[in-house]
């Protein structure tokens, strides 16, 4: 019936008609695609061993930069603070400069006023 339909062609159905037949092995193809499948798990398995060892290098290099960067700031919290001691003693000396300034002109207005008022007079 199907060659009076479809004419005398081959494979238009498979196993029926003119044209080769399927094999009756069917388990070789079945055990190559299991061959496959069992390939592609086990590649599968090695792209999720490698995403993780990446995954940990990546954790491995936050950690770091994160280390980092803390030393960093402590270091810039470190030079803040002495930078204000630096400040703190130069205010410091300058105030001790002042006073010394002020005492020495002090002493020597006060000397010069009473040898010129009230000292002994040689002439």
């Amino acid at each position: 019936m199907s060659r009076q339909a479809l004419g005398k062609r081959k494979r238009y159905i498979l196993g029926f008609g003119d044209g080769p037949k399927p094999s009756s092995s069917s388990s070789t193809p079945s055990r190559v695609s299991q061959d496959h499948v069992g390939e592609l798990q086990k590649l599968k398995a090695e792209m999720e061993e490698m995403k993780m060892e990446r995954e940990m290098e990546r954790e491995e290099l936050r950690r770091q930069l994160e280390q980092e960067r803390r030393e960093r700031e402590e270091e810039k919290k470190e030079r803040e603070e002495e930078q204000k001691q630096i400040a703190h003693l130069t205010s410091l000396v300058t105030e001790f400069l002042k006073e010394k300034t002020q005492t020495h002109k002090s002493s020597i207005h006060h000397d010069g006023a009473m040898s010129s008022t009230g000292g002994t007079n040689t002439r």
